[in-house]
């Protein structure tokens, strides 16, 4: 077995590794080593405390990281790590389910839909039902998607319905749950909470599972939701062999159901918890160590940390300071230019983080106008391409017949003279006789409804459609695109398409595709195929490859790590997001995001923002973000706009105080209005400080304020001896 150096660890990461068994918290800051940490366990668990490595499960969240820690593990143990299950949560609930499908009422061979197959049957449900206050297929979709993240079936969310749209979601919760499982379908949401409801009802299954994840890591638990507490907790119960590994400053998911109570009472739900910190930044310079601690200081939500470095000052954080959204467009290209030509960096060592999609367009024609080459991260996926989509359905339909939706793509594409009324009878004559949908396809023929020509058609589909499923075990993924390629002309079909070469080019990267995933393992694995493409996620387009900079949202930055980053648009309402404001709870987060898109930074961070933007079509003047008055003055150099001529700037480009209204402007009857947030004070222990946030009125009104001394204080304004600094 290969050795592995435990001396290359520094002692807090060698103490996390080389704990006994038993709830272990490994407290992770950015940069510190956290995936050499996991990694150097499993192989410590491996090596030292003889587990097998079918004992082993590690769950992460995305599969770029699961394939990095499954390499690293490689690296350090050869062959031993081979049968090592190291995976998504996604993936290894699919795993969990093929196996256990049965006992769910499914097939092994379900199908996976993404959020478009999703909303398209929403959609043909709520026109079906014709409910009162029926929601849209995006709504119903959103809100179904939050209750299987807090586990709860559509019975229960029936319960707790409360007025005409909540009953409707409801009503269309469950019409969607019985036509998945009438169409052998899961979506992205159900392979976690039909996973978490198997181990609820089945305990034969769960200590199946537990065995097999007899030791149980799991990166970024700060990211988990209600439903993957609930499957740890589970899996973990029998042995208590739980190490979890994150960081509560970087919970960042808290709108797609994560919650940051998971790993703050780590403690509280396994009291036997050892608690390690891992506080040595490794990535970044002491200034964007130093500017992303100002900023995150200012969370409340958190566990004490005191990141340090031994990497060199760097250079200062720049701070530019745009007139319009082009200017700092035309700014990042500038810079980015700059840096490739003179400053020794490639397109691929640079990002540009921004907070909404919508942002990307500007920055992407200045980055056009100077020809340097860049790729979005977060548009449409590659297997979201409609040319991809129209074959997946045939692989689905092969895999699954039961999956009418993707019966139905296949039918239409291409073209074939089976229109929509004839599909309208397959959905009729299927429901009438009580088969699936590619039953009712073969059963045309002696339906006087449908043309003899339209009927044979459909007839010479079906049969050759039937074969195919029965030959499709021995063929692989290649071989079966291959022959619907050939026998349904789809390349001529593309041809005929007015954008038909990229179309043509999209076929040829999928077969090539294909081609890979096959030279892994060989013939009968078209369900692993259909799995790993329905569970890619934005964070997997991410690539060196090709030499290109990168552009992407905030959310889509953890994980990754660049030599320059250029974070756009840092104004109030835009980051912090307008929906944050006025909750204390959503503007923790939008900080959280911005220390992440920070950390992301080795050697250069520049942080911009504009005194007038247009988005969405509406121009308006902007004020800074509160994070850029967070950052010490010290740490920044600030580049200003030079006045065009005939035009005055719209504000003077100074740091302005950020005061939060939320409720600070309500009047008290003590006085204690004073102290509005935003308002510099002195106390007689903890010094000078600024008030952060107000709560209560009267005698109970309260403050958040950071002191320089003393940190972040709740203090009640009646007794705090708090006295305003004049300005």
């Amino acid at each position: 077995m290969p050795a592995f150096d435990l001396d290359k660890l520094n002692p807090e990461q060698r103490d996390a590794v080389t704990a006994p068994d038993g709830p272990i918290l490994i407290l992770a800051g950015a940069g510190s080593g956290k995936t050499r940490v996991l990694t150097h366990r499993v192989a410590y668990l491996l090596g030292e405390r003889n587990a097998a490595p079918d004992e082993i499960l590690a769950v992460t969240f995305t599969n770029k990281a699961a394939r990095e820690m499954r390499e690293r593990v490689g690296a350090l143990m050869g062959g031993e790590a081979s049968r090592l299950w190291i995976s998504t949560f996604h993936s290894a609930c699919a795993r969990i389910l093929r196996h256990e499908a049965k006992r769910l009422g499914f097939t092994a061979d379900f199908t996976i839909f993404d959020e478009g197959d999703s909303i398209s049957l929403l959609r043909r449900l709520i026109e079906e039902a014709a409910l009162p206050d029926s929601p849209t297929p995006e709504l119903a979709r959103n809100r179904i998607s939050q209750a299987k993240n807090e586990a709860v079936p559509p019975e229960r969310f029936a319960a707790g319905a409360s007025g005409g749209r909540d009953q409707a979601i409801a009503e269309i919760y469950r019409l969607y749950q019985e036509r998945m499982r009438a169409m052998n379908a899961l979506d992205f949401d159900d392979l976690q909470f039909l996973t978490c409801e198997l181990f609820a009802r089945d305990p034969e299954a769960l200590a199946r599972w537990q065995a097999r994840a007899a030791h149980l890591l799991v990166d970024e638990y700060q990211d988990t939701n209600h439903v993957q507490y609930l499957l740890v907790r589970a899996l973990s119960a029998r042995t208590q062999n739980l190490c979890v590994v994150g960081d509560e400053d970087q919970s960042i998911y808290r709108w797609r159901g994560a919650d940051i109570r998971n790993i703050l009472d780590f403690e509280r739900d396994f009291p036997a918890a050892r608690i390690f910190k891992l506080e040595q930044n490794y990535r970044s310079t002491k200034t964007i160590l130093a500017a992303a601690g100002d900023v995150i200081r200012n969370n409340l939500e958190r566990k004490v940390k005191n990141l340090w470095t031994e990497n060199r000052d760097g250079d200062p954080i720049v701070h530019y300071i745009a007139t319009t959204e082009r200017d700092e467009a035309d700014y990042i290209a500038r810079e980015i230019a700059r840096l490739t030509s003179e400053g020794g960096m490639r397109p691929a060592d640079i990002v540009v983080f921004y907070r909404v999609n919508a942002q990307s367009r500007v920055i992407e024609e200045a980055l056009v106008r100077r020809r340097i080459p860049y790729y979005v991260v977060g548009g449409v996926r590659f297997y979201e391409q409609r040319e991809i989509k129209d074959l997946l359905a045939y692989l689905r339909v092969i895999l699954n017949p039961a999956d009418g939706l993707s019966l139905e793509r296949a039918i239409g594409v291409p073209p074939r003279g089976i229109g929509a009324r004839t599909v309208d009878v397959i959905r009729e004559v299927a429901a009438r006789f009580g088969i699936t949908q590619f039953e009712a396809l073969g059963r045309l023929e002696t339906e006087s409804r449908v043309a003899f020509r339209i009927a044979k058609q459909a007839g010479a589909l079906y049969d050759w459609l039937r074969d195919l499923i029965r030959r499709a075990a021995a063929m692989t993924v290649r071989a079966i695109l291959d022959e619907i390629v050939a026998r349904t002309d789809f390349t001529g079909y593309l041809e005929g398409l007015a954008d038909g070469v990229a179309r043509r080019q999209n076929l040829a990267e999928m077969l090539a595709a294909a081609s890979a995933f096959d030279a892994e393992g060989g013939t009968g694995r078209l369900a692993d195929f259909l799995e790993r493409v329905a569970l890619v996620s934005d964070a997997d387009q991410v690539s060196e490859a090709g030499g290109r900079a990168a552009l992407m949202t905030l959310h889509t930055s953890k994980g990754l790590e660049y030599r320059a980053v250029f974070i756009a648009g840092m104004e109030e309402g835009l980051f912090p997001h307008s929906r944050s404001q006025g909750d204390g709870a959503e503007i923790e987060e939008e900080r959280r995001l911005c220390y992440v898109g920070m950390t992301r930074a080795r050697e250069l961070l520049y942080l911009t923002n504009t005194l007038s933007r247009e988005l969405y079509g509406t121009r308006s003047e902007s004020r800074p973000s509160r994070f850029l008055n967070e950052i010490s003055p010290a740490l920044l150099r600030q580049i200003a706009p030079k006045p065009q001529r005939g035009i005055e700037p719209l504000h003077p480009p100074t740091r302005e105080p950020y005061v939060d209204y939320s409720d600070s402007q309500l009047p008290d009857s003590d006085g204690a209005s004073a102290f509005a947030a935003g308002t510099e004070v002195i106390h007689p222990t903890f010094g000078r400080g600024v008030i952060r946030r107000r709560e209560g009125r009267g005698d109970a009104a309260k403050a958040w304020i950071n002191f320089e001394r003393g940190g972040v204080k709740l203090l009640v304004l009646k007794f705090a001896n708090l006295r305003p600094i004049a300005e």
